[in-house]
């Protein structure tokens, strides 16, 4: 607890997750966040409702909620963005957070001025080494940041696809590609 900043703690208030039934009009199922700050949500697969990404330690979890059609729910991992919720936490002036449908990438846009884009590990073709252990690094996480130049352009909407990012603001519709 000692390294954490205070944009890392959490609030002392339990978080839950709760299915409502639309005919009994009651629960049907109840699941502890466990204090878990949920980052966003994001259409992963276009038949099923959007997952989850939770903050676990430094990372973000994305969580998938299925139901198989005879009522039983089902909560599945479905991938990590690495230090995402560490990342995140710093961002003070964001206004949309995602990620690709293929969790490639993450974003996080602010509401005016920059897109921050997380591109997951790639593996690395030449030999790269740590500096302090000397030990091989065989993949990297890169980070982009795109900066709007007007700085009058308002961010309305934000939809992460596969290869590019949609970014919508108050005068135009941005096409991002991203580095697979």
């Amino acid at each position: 607890m000692q390294q954490l900043e205070e944009c890392d703690s959490m609030a002392s208030e339990d978080k839950a997750l709760v299915r409502i039934d639309g005919e009994l009009h009651c629960s049907t199922h109840h699941m502890n966040l466990g204090g878990h700050q949920c980052l966003f949500s994001a259409s992963l697969s276009p038949t099923q409702c959007p997952a989850l990404c939770l903050r676990h330690d430094v990372d973000g979890a994305l969580l998938q909620i299925d139901e198989d059609g005879t009522g039983e729910v089902s909560v599945k991992h479905e991938g990590t963005l690495q230090a995402f919720g560490y990342v995140q936490a710093s961002k003070t002036q964001r206004k949309f957070s995602t990620c690709a449908p293929d969790m490639s990438y993450g974003v996080i846009c602010e509401s005016s001025r920059h897109v921050f884009l997380y591109v997951q590990s790639s593996r690395v073709t030449s030999e790269l080494r740590h500096r302090v252990t000397g030990r091989r690094v065989p993949s990297v996480s890169k980070q982009y940041v795109v900066t709007l130049t007007d700085n009058a352009e308002v961010v309305l909407g934000v939809i992460a696809a596969r290869a590019c990012l949609y970014l919508l603001t108050s005068v135009h519709l941005y096409m991002i590609k991203v580095e697979s």
